[in-house]
């Protein structure tokens, strides 16, 4: 999947072909999916930055982070993106976003009601989840094993799933994150693995065809991750290609 050559710059392995004019303007909000943190956009966060751009990770439910997710809201969440994606757009000409997963689809549900992204890059778009009979029990579990799981949640480096805003945002993915995709204008690009194991890649053209922005694409892999092995040379050499195309 990667591109396995030696180069002694980030410059250098992207090429000048590939790489978005004048970083100084540009900011990328990178947005983690359904975990404890941010911690797996880092990898995303130092490339970008390594190429001059300016980066900046948050989780699915905001800046701060949370040692109990019980109380957390999709409207919450959403409402925190939103408010850290119009405090960029105030600092920076173009202002792009990258989600994985449960990331993405809330940089989705920012574009139904805002057009200030210059783009999206959209990984794992979790439009239909796998594997519904477990979080089925799961959630069913929750009561017994939360007491336990929200203290070992508050040892940071566990980087424990958390699991108490399970129930809330399945049925967000599920419920209003399916609604109102027509609303979208703002260009995306999907990258989908199919060899997914958390969400359902045969129901990602359907979906996009709802979707009213002119400029939307898919790139499949026939191996990787739900997100694409995390692997961030990758992802951004394909984010900054078709990026280029919206400049």
């Amino acid at each position: 999947m990667s591109r396995a050559r030696k180069c002694s710059t980030m410059r250098e392995y992207f090429g000048k072909n590939t790489m978005i004019a004048d970083t100084s303007r540009i900011h990328f909000v990178l947005v983690a999916g359904f975990s404890s943190d941010h911690k797996e956009s880092y990898g995303l966060k130092h490339v970008l930055l390594n190429l001059g751009y300016s980066a900046y990770a948050v989780s699915f439910y905001g800046k701060d982070y949370q040692d109990d997710f019980t109380h957390i809201t999709k409207a919450e969440c959403i409402q925190n993106l939103t408010d850290y994606i119009n405090d960029c757009c105030a600092q920076y000409d173009e202002v792009y976003g990258i989600g994985i997963s449960l990331g993405g689809a809330l940089l989705l549900e920012h574009a139904k009601t805002h057009t200030n992204l210059k783009g999206i890059v959209s990984i794992g778009t979790p439009f239909k989840l796998k594997h519904r009979w477990l979080i089925s029990i799961a959630d069913f579990l929750l009561p017994v094993i939360y007491p336990l799981w929200r203290r070992l949640q508050k040892i940071k480096r566990l980087r424990i799933t958390p699991i108490g805003a399970g129930k809330e945002m399945v049925g967000y993915m599920e419920n209003e994150f399916l609604q109102n995709l027509d609303r979208i204008e703002t260009p995306v690009l999907f990258l989908q693995s199919k060899k997914d194991s958390v969400t359902d890649w045969h129901t990602l053209e359907t979906n996009i065809t709802k979707i009213k922005s002119p400029i939307k694409e898919i790139e499949y892999f026939t191996n990787g991750s739900h997100v694409i092995d995390h692997d961030p040379a990758l992802v951004t050499e394909m984010a900054l290609k078709f990026l280029k195309k919206l400049s």
